[in-house]
């Protein structure tokens, strides 16, 4: 009897030809749930669709000062340190970090797309558009027509005051609807299993053809800082907690006719599924300056790992450790090089980054890249999309990033949870680490020789030329992360996973 002419059930992508697919949705509670860890277990039924979400909700603040918003560029994503993929007791995907991971992954997302989906979704809000002049035309404002800066929209218009009030010429954008914590009831947002998994963005579960338990496992991040953002007048070092009765796994399972899925299991008791994962090397970089001035880190040359490995792209990003919580990101950025403006703007000077790799003994560049635009282009080559930020959020050249467009009112009080977020305003607060220029400089390197990398590993050669130090004798700490895109592949065989790298 001749087989069957079976569709590839598991693939992401077009069928060759009609297929009639029902969906069954399970609403599961995790099996284990604390404040730093919880277990999900799927039901080995049907495919497991990619897109499942998992839902998450914080509790509200234990006073007036605890009123918590999540970072605006990661969202609900902020919650989760680590979050892993198994099959029995093999990992099919592990990502360390993630709530830093996914503020690279969040660049990609459209304007369109933030504005009108996620900041709803999952808590990201980081849309821009341009603005007029002088903030909006009415009360006081100015008339002007051109619009040369660019600022954060969340839908609605800022709020301009009267030139008779304090700070009269600045406009802000009311986030305050948009915490969290400050509710008996609080809003729910999701994550998308696509989003915690790269597996699952290029095939899906066939959990009715295995005999495993298949389980997910998230590891939060502290509830101590990590986790949410506050005004600048509010109090540090909050704890927010997760509501843990309400964290639920909303999983679709899809079915096939009986006979397709029958024949597409008998056809492939031996499946092959290869897809990339990513793995995580932490350095720490430290710059001092007797006299509080930036400072070079000088030429260091950093082995990120990957030896025997198919390593198809390295993302790294930079982040200061003691970057506050009273700040729009919170921890999650990537920050680039210190400028100086504050001569004309021909003497105007930009730090510079040296960066290369090396693997297999052989250079990935000719000649290491020091400008921000080639930096940027092999960015977009690396993910073939262009990031949503502009040049002085992604380089800190330029002076596009408007005030009026970033500038936050949380709590409602004009005079008060006001963050200045324009470059042009660093002090001795450093208000410019407070908002969004600098945040984004993510650096991406494709390795495109499609070779293995040898028992050398990757190394990473950086110099930051300066970074910014803010304290007389004082030093920074920061964190260069390093993600490298590895092959694997998971190979079911009569129901028994098999996890390797290719």
């Amino acid at each position: 009897m001749a087989q069957m002419n079976v569709p590839d059930l598991v693939r992401i992508g077009t069928m060759p030809s009609n297929t009639e697919i029902s969906i069954e949705t399970d609403v599961l509670d995790p099996v284990i749930h604390t404040q730093n860890f919880c277990r999900f277990q799927l039901q080995n039924k049907g495919i497991l669709h990619s897109h499942s979400k998992i839902v998450l909700r914080m509790k509200p603040g234990v006073d007036a000062d605890s009123n918590g918003f999540f970072p605006l560029n990661v969202g609900v994503h902020s919650l989760i340190q680590r979050c892993s993929l198994r099959i029995g007791t093999k990992t099919v995907c592990e990502i360390d970090d993630f709530n830093h991971y996914i503020g690279y992954k969040s660049m990609f997302l459209s304007n369109e797309h933030q504005k009108q989906r996620e900041q709803y979704v999952s808590g990201r809000m980081i849309s821009h558009k341009p603005y007029m002049d002088d903030g909006i035309a009415f009360m006081g404002g100015s008339s002007d027509v051109s619009a040369p800066t660019v600022g954060i929209d969340i839908g609605v218009a800022p709020f301009k005051k009267l030139k008779t009030e304090a700070m009269a010429t600045d406009g802000v954008i009311e986030l305050r609807n948009f915490q969290v914590t400050n509710q008996t009831y609080g809003p729910e947002f999701t994550v998308a299993l696509a989003d915690l998994f790269p597996f699952l963005y290029t095939n899906q579960l066939p959990l009715y053809m295995m005999k495993e338990p298949v389980t997910i496992e998230l590891t939060f991040a502290p509830a101590l800082r990590d986790r949410m953002c506050v005004t600048r007048t509010d109090a540090q070092g909050k704890s927010f907690e997760i509501a843990t009765a309400h964290t639920q796994l909303i999983a679709d399972y899809q079915y096939y006719p009986n006979e397709i899925m029958e024949e597409y299991a008998a056809q492939n008791n031996d499946l092959s599924m290869s897809y990339v994962d990513y793995r995580l090397s932490k350095r720490t970089m430290t710059v001092t300056a007797a006299s509080g001035a930036a400072a070079a880190t000088g030429s260091q040359i950093i082995n990120v790992g990957g030896a025997g490995r198919i390593a198809s792209k390295v993302i790294t990003m930079l982040s200061r450790q003691d970057q506050s919580d009273n700040s729009l990101l919170n921890n999650y950025h990537a920050f680039g090089c210190d400028r100086d403006y504050s001569g004309t703007p021909a003497s105007d000077n930009n730090g510079t980054l040296t960066s290369n790799l090396k693997y297999n003994d052989q250079l990935l560049y000719p000649v290491d890249l020091t400008n921000p635009a080639v930096q940027f282009h092999y960015l977009v080559q690396a993910e073939g999309m262009v990031p949503f930020v502009t040049r002085e959020e992604y380089s800190f050249q330029g002076d596009t990033t408007t005030a009026v467009g970033i500038l936050g009112e949380y709590a409602g009080d004009p005079a008060k949870g006001v963050i200045a977020q324009n470059a042009n305003l660093e002090g001795a607060v450093d208000t410019a680490s407070q908002g969004l220029v600098n945040q984004f400089f993510y650096n991406a390197y494709q390795l495109n020789r499609n070779e293995r990398v040898n028992e050398r590993g990757i190394e990473l050669i950086v110099n930051y030329d300066p970074l910014k130090n803010l304290g007389a004798g004082t030093s920074d700490n920061y964190t260069l992360r390093s993600y490298i895109e590895m092959s694997r592949v998971m190979r079911l065989v009569d129901g028994m996973a098999q996890v390797f790298f290719a």
